[in-house]
């Protein structure tokens, strides 16, 4: 029997990537609980993301590549990997991975990527691709003039005011809110079980309580049977029937001796052996009545 660790691991695995198919569509398996691929269109090109989940996943954190290649903040350099993902930064046991996705495809949806080759990515450094590249990730601040971007740089308070209204961290926000009333309808909905689990508890510990006490009584009733089964057992009967037609003709034989021994008188010694020898003829005649049934009844089952 595996050990009860090794399932709760394999329940969280396998929750976070049922969390990947509820969240997001097209979503394929290409190796079982280790390997999975998502389609997803941007200005009707056609995008994938795979999910590569290490042995150590979800306490390590997936592995996500999007192909095609394009320039983007959350890209690492050189790569088709995404490393920049707030929610893939941020990745715990307690994450959704489905989420994460869902997030990534959205920010690659809302921001237009210019798709291009790995190549031309690789070759593309000019100060125009990096402010392109910034840009994906905040493309307010190319709104901004030099001074306006000093100011900001310079004043905590207009740093704070721009990052609340960024759109990113506002549905990242928004994402976080949704997945703590999530968790706590969860945790309520736990503990309005929790009195209905009781009873159920309570109400299978009287039935195994009352089963105990009907087989204890099962058992009581079942020897009694046994005892008048033995009892009341045909060749029982017959035996006790001719050892009582024995037992009466020995009385007799006795009354007869006390008679010749001048013991009793003949009015006594008549009806008394008279008596007994009646009573042992009766009983022998009984036996032998059923003594011969017994015989019908063993020939007929045989």
């Amino acid at each position: 029997m595996l050990p009860r660790p090794y399932y709760a691991e394999q329940d969280v695995r396998r929750r976070q990537i049922d969390t990947l198919k509820i969240f997001n569509a097209n979503v394929t398996e290409i190796k079982e609980n280790a390997e999975y691929k998502v389609e997803f269109s941007v200005e009707g090109r056609n995008m994938t993301l795979n999910i590569v989940l290490g042995p150590d996943f979800p306490s390590e954190k997936p592995a996500i590549f999007v192909n095609p290649v394009f320039a983007h903040p959350w890209i690492a350099e050189n790569t088709n990997q995404v490393v920049g993902a707030p929610g893939l930064i941020n990745f715990t046991l307690h994450s959704d991975l489905g989420r994460v996705v869902q997030a990534i495809i959205r920010e690659f949806q809302r921001t237009v990527p210019n798709v291009t080759s790995h190549e031309d990515k690789s070759t593309d450094t000019s100060p125009q691709s990096h402010v392109s590249s910034q840009s994906l990730m905040f493309p307010e601040l190319s709104e901004l003039s030099i001074e306006e971007l000093q100011e900001i740089l310079e004043n905590p308070d207009l740093q704070d005011k721009f990052l609340e209204t960024n759109p990113q961290l506002v549905e990242l926000d928004l994402e976080t809110e949704e997945l703590m009333s999530s968790i706590e309808e969860i945790a309520q909905d736990n503990i309005a079980k929790q009195q209905l689990l009781d009873d159920m508890k309570t109400e299978v510990i009287e039935r195994i309580s009352s089963i105990v006490q009907m087989k204890m009584n099962y058992e009581e009733l079942n020897k009694k049977h046994q005892k008048l089964s033995e009892m009341y057992d045909p060749h029982r009967i017959r035996d006790c029937l001719k050892e009582a037609a024995l037992k009466a003709d020995e009385d007799a034989e006795v009354i007869a001796e006390q008679f010749l021994l001048g013991n009793i008188p003949v009015e006594t010694f008549i009806a008394k052996f008279a008596e007994q020898r009646a009573l042992g003829q009766a009983r022998r005649a009984r036996e032998e009545r059923l003594a011969h049934q017994l015989a019908q009844l063993d020939k007929a089952t045989t």
